[in-house]
């Protein structure tokens, strides 16, 4: 069977089934106490196989000012990673309970690694690729093989994708299947992925890149619907999966999960504008198998479940979410599961 028809079939498998939206609800609360003072998060969070959630909080200074944590699966604090220099909210969970970010030195992408414990371990300058671009997302392979995606420099708005082994260098650069269409699209001026061709491309600046439990990576793009990319540490796209909302008008919202051959991805209910993220409300949850794409259950959330994703686990299917309560900014991890 050719690449096509592979897709064409996925795509077949991945239609909606008939299947009755579940009411997510608050079973537990994990408060974080040595959190105070802390007013927003910073998007995407991350989750490793060991249940212990990422989170950058933002300090109430102008920028995307603060630290990275880990979290225990009690909520309580385990490391501090150091932001100081990295490219807004881009890092990645190492295999071992690290996390990798970036910053740049000049034209030179450079990867900081930290250890478990939040100890800065190495520095790694990443080989300059054929066609530069901004780096807008990072993923770590067991191995140690890396993935960065973003857009590049002239113009800003078309897509690129990249594969660097453990010390920098290029094993591949490629453009994902279905970029070039939204690229079309913003050159006519669709205001789905931008406002302007100049203002960049919403759709490579929102996507998210996970490494899920199988040890692929999950690039999602933020389209209607949404298109995650299953990619393997050569370079290779394995699959693509189409991950309907389970509202006409929902949207992707930063969050995507993968465990146990169950893709998680996160959506708003509805939004007035594609483009502006203050505008969409509520939130839905599709759970599809991760093989075939098959829509497996959709759920709706409370509001007390409604926040930015910590981890999800299923097998019952529950999803953990940070809130921070009204008038305490105090940090919790909230345990979502169906009535």
């Amino acid at each position: 069977m050719n690449k096509l028809a592979a897709v064409a079939l996925l795509c077949a498998t991945a239609l909606p089934m008939a299947a009755q939206t579940k009411v997510l609800v608050a079973k537990s609360r994990m408060p974080s106490v040595a959190f105070d003072g802390y007013r927003s998060f910073a998007l995407p969070t991350d989750c490793d196989e060991q249940g212990r959630s990422y989170v950058k909080l933002v300090k109430p200074v102008p920028g995307m000012v603060g630290p990275l944590f880990r979290l225990s699966s009690k909520g309580l604090l385990e490391a501090e990673f150091d932001t100081e220099g990295a490219v807004m909210n881009l890092y990645a969970v190492r295999p071992n309970g690290g996390v990798a970010m970036v910053h740049l030195d000049g034209a030179t992408k450079v990867v900081d690694n930290f250890a478990p414990d939040g100890k800065r371990e190495s520095v790694v300058r990443l080989e300059r690729p054929p066609i530069p671009f901004f780096p807008m997302q990072i993923a770590v392979f067991r191995s140690g093989e890396m993935l960065i995606a973003g857009a590049q420099y002239h113009p800003g708005y078309k897509a690129s994708t990249a594969i660097y082994d453990p010390t920098g260098h290029l094993v591949k650069q490629f453009v994902l299947e279905g970029d070039a269409e939204i690229e079309r699209a913003i050159e006519v001026g669709d205001a789905r992925y931008t406002s302007a061709p100049a203002a960049g491309n919403e759709a490579v600046s929102r996507s998210v890149a996970i490494t899920g439990d199988d040890g692929f990576v999950y690039l999602m793009r933020p389209t209607s619907p949404a298109a995650v990319y299953v990619i393997s540490s050569s370079g290779e796209v394995i699959r693509k999966i189409v991950v309907s909302a389970p509202t006409d008008t929902g949207l992707p919202a930063f969050g995507i999960r993968v465990a146990k051959n169950r893709l998680a991805v996160k959506f708003s209910r509805s939004c007035d504008n594609a483009l502006i993220l203050s505008s969409c409300r509520g939130t839905v949850y599709t759970v599809v198998n991760a093989t075939t794409g098959q829509k497996l259950a959709d759920y709706e959330t409370e509001d007390e479940t409604a926040g930015p994703i910590a981890c999800y686990a299923p097998d019952p299917d529950r999803f953990f979410t940070f809130s921070i309560g009204a008038g305490e900014h105090r940090l919790e991890i909230v345990e979502g599961a169906p009535k």
